[in-house]
């Protein structure tokens, strides 16, 4: 570049004795090309900063809409954990309840609801430790299984229902302390009771301490 430039200079020079001929004009033509040369130049220069300043707005337009993607799909993504939808069980957020019998339950009548008044699980507060009865929030299946111990010596039948509608049985008998389980998976609307109640008349006491309990969730 520096030899073009050279051969550029002495082809002016030589241009210029020719036409001018005299030193003092050469001289001034040379600088004249000198300055036009600086004017291109800066041009040039001032060029290449506005690429460099327009190329940097731009990155950084980029990276603040980038930063606004990630912020959005962090916050639908945590929408989408809380959200809640009736009719469905594709989300997170299920009704859950476990608890257990305490206090014995005694002089049980016929039909008579057991309820187990400990709590250690209800998600959703489906389950109502003054009734004993689960009532499920939103439709979905759901799994429900009661253990229910009888006394020494003593029978006791216990059942699973559903809206008072008979579904499964537990039975107990021994000389000593029995336990009677079973479990049963349900499809429920919004609504629904499910309970454990005394069967027939067989036994009129369930035993506590924890060692009668009732469990239910969404699967």
């Amino acid at each position: 570049m520096m030899a073009n430039f050279t051969v550029h200079v002495l082809g002016c020079l030589m241009l210029t004795y020719l036409c001018y001929g005299s030193m003092e004009e050469i001289v001034g033509e040379l600088q004249r090309e000198l300055q036009q040369l600086k004017m291109k130049t800066a041009h040039y220069e001032n060029e290449i900063q506005t690429l460099k300043t327009s190329s940097a707005t731009e990155i950084m337009l980029l990276k603040e809409e980038i930063s606004a993607l990630k912020a959005d799909s962090i916050n639908n993504s945590e929408a989408l954990k809380r959200r809640f939808v009736l009719g469905t069980n594709s989300f997170a957020e299920k009704p859950a309840f476990s608890a257990s019998l305490y206090n014995h339950a005694t002089g049980l009548g016929n039909n008579q609801a057991i309820i187990f008044d400990n709590i250690f699980t209800n998600d959703l507060s489906g389950y109502s430790s003054s009734t004993g009865v689960f009532t499920a929030p939103i439709n979905g299946t759901y799994f429900f299984t009661a253990t229910v111990m009888s006394h020494t010596g003593e029978y006791l039948e216990t059942e699973i229902c559903l809206n008072g509608v008979s579904l499964v049985h537990m039975y107990s008998y021994d000389t000593h302390f029995e336990q009677g389980t079973n479990s049963v998976v349900l499809v429920l609307k919004s609504g629904d009771k499910v309970w454990v109640r005394h069967y027939n008349t067989q036994g009129s006491k369930a035993y506590g301490y924890h060692w009668s309990s009732f469990t239910g969730f969404m699967i």
